[in-house]
């Protein structure tokens, strides 16, 4: 056995040999980084120098490539040019160049040359093309925005290989074709935004895999077919937007399970059937907008439950039998809509219970009976529309305590008595006249109006601030705010943060000499 002295000796006598050994390494894995991120900041350079439109560029921080260059050593570190985020090791982990000003293809950019990336946000540009399937290859990405571009073609099959993925936004594009089976590999999704594309088939019993998901939009696209049973078992969905398709069939019972969903929209679609029951599990729901379908039977009592529910939108269907009295327990509704449907009865004097209730409309229906006194206890309602039923009594004097009151029409029934009962709130003496008044700027394609069917009075914007916050509260228009349509137009709902409501009519292009009266609701 060697002595500790003997150890000692040789341990000092190997000491050099050993300090070379760690310093050769250090200066390899240094030349490595070096190298790594000099092919980085040339992939980079090359996919800038490849874009449209490179003057309105937001990217002052990022280095010229030089006139016939293919490579280069950029004079400052890429970790310190806008939208490069390095790891510490000194490789691009993320890029985020949102709202950058970009106009070109992902095609010219090499994403092999970022194994490290988990984050791309190149969301709000002019992209165009189509997806590479090189970016299916980063299989540490995480997060992969693409959406407000102009990009087109197929969603690639290859998109299932990136399994650590948990959001996934390409929505407002041009993509078409359907949605690969393969999405069914991305357990650890949270986020799928598909929207407003052009895409189409059915929804793929694989996406139903997804347990993790907390949000999906599939709205403003083309697809088809019937709901899988199985969507019921995403139990995580918190937002589920499936409006402005084509999907037939019933709304799957399952979606009862769904029981953290706070909107559930699937208006515009050609679903038929009844409105299941298990819905009023939902008790979390906020907003559900279920209207422009064919929906029939009668409006289940299992909604009264719903005490969260601040919008129900069930109008444009075939519903039938009367209004339940349990909507009467929906104590956070703002907005009931339920006009255009086969309901018949009487208004269940239980409305009167909705103290937070700001829009009713019930017009179209067959409803019987006189006009609840309790509707005068409804003290923020702001449009009472109850036109075109069967009516009948005197208007009740109680309406008159209805002070926040600004449209109100109930013509086309058989109602008696004073109109002096509701002169409670001025506009109300205007609305309820068999007139309506518009004025309207000659070439304008969108107006603020008031009539006699309950729609405010103005004719043009008064200024770009106004126009703005209209289009911010409208969602630059979304169907989710529409209210009413018309021949020449659609009805939006506008809440301003000043905290006035607005009812803002959206023309189409009117031809010469055609006439702006008409009926709105």
């Amino acid at each position: 056995m060697w002595s500790k002295q003997t150890m000692a000796t040789l341990t000092l006598e190997n000491l050099p040999s050993l300090v070379s050994l760690v310093l050769f390494f250090l200066l390899h894995f240094s030349l490595h980084v070096a190298s790594d991120s000099a092919e980085e900041a040339n992939a980079l350079l090359k996919w800038a120098a490849s874009l449209q439109n490179q003057e309105h560029f937001n990217l002052s921080s990022w280095p010229l490539l030089p006139t016939n260059a293919t490579n280069s050593k950029p004079k400052t570190s890429l970790c310190t040019w806008l939208g490069i985020y390095c790891n510490r090791g000194e490789r691009v982990f993320r890029l985020n160049l949102t709202n950058a000003g970009l106009k070109g293809m992902l095609h010219d950019l090499s994403f092999s040359s970022f194994p490290d990336l988990e984050f791309i946000d190149f969301s709000s540009n002019g992209l165009f093309g189509t997806i590479p399937l090189e970016i299916t290859q980063l299989s540490k990405l995480r997060y992969l925005d693409l959406s407000n571009n102009q990009l087109s073609g197929i969603i690639p099959s290859g998109i299932g290989l990136l399994t650590n993925l948990e959001t996934l936004h390409l929505g407002e594009n041009e993509l078409n074709g359907s949605i690969p089976e393969e999405i069914g590999q991305l357990s650890s999704l949270i986020e799928l935004f598909l929207y407003s594309n052009y895409l189409d088939g059915h929804i793929p019993v694989s996406l139903c895999n997804l347990t993790k998901m907390v949000a999906l939009r599939l709205y403003d696209n083309q697809f088809s077919g019937t709901i899988p049973l199985k969507m019921g078992d995403l139990a995580n969905l918190v937002e589920l937007f499936m409006d402005s398709n084509s999907f037939e069939g019933p709304i799957p019972f399952t979606f009862g399970n769904l029981t953290k969903l706070t909107y559930l929209f699937m208006y515009r679609n050609q679903l038929s059937g009844s409105i299941p029951p298990e819905i009023g599990n939902l008790k979390s729901l906020n907003w559900l907008s279920l209207f422009g379908n064919n929906l029939s039977g009668p409006i289940p009592r299992s909604l009264g439950g719903l005490s969260n529910l601040t919008l129900l939108h069930l109008y444009g269907n075939q519903l039938s039998g009367s209004i339940p009295e349990e909507l009467g327990n929906l104590t956070s509704i703002s907005d009931l809509e339920l006009r255009a449907n086969q309901l018949n009865g009487s208004i269940p004097s239980s409305l009167g219970n909705l103290s937070k209730l700001q829009w009713l409309n019930l017009r179209a229906n067959q409803l019987t009976g006189s006009i609840p006194a309790s509707m005068g206890n409804l003290s923020e309602l702001q449009l009472l529309i109850l036109r075109s039923n069967q009516l009948s009594g005197s208007i009740p004097a109680s309406l008159s305590n209805l002070k926040t009151l600004k449209f109100l029409t109930f013509y086309d029934n058989h109602l008696t008595g004073p109109i002096s009962l509701v002169t409670g709130a001025l506009l109300c003496m205007l609305v309820v006249l068999l007139f309506r008044f518009q004025a309207r700027k000659r070439g304008s394609k969108r107006e603020v109006e008031m009539n006699s069917e309950g729609l405010l009075a103005t004719s043009i914007f008064d200024g770009k601030t106004l126009y703005k916050e209209i289009i911010q509260a409208t969602r630059n228009f979304h169907d989710m705010h529409c209210i009413g349509e018309g021949g020449f137009g659609k009805v939006y709902k506008a809440e301003l943060p000043s905290g006035n409501t607005l009812a803002v009519k959206k023309f189409h292009s009117l031809n010469q000499g055609e006439t702006t009266i008409r009926k709105s609701f």
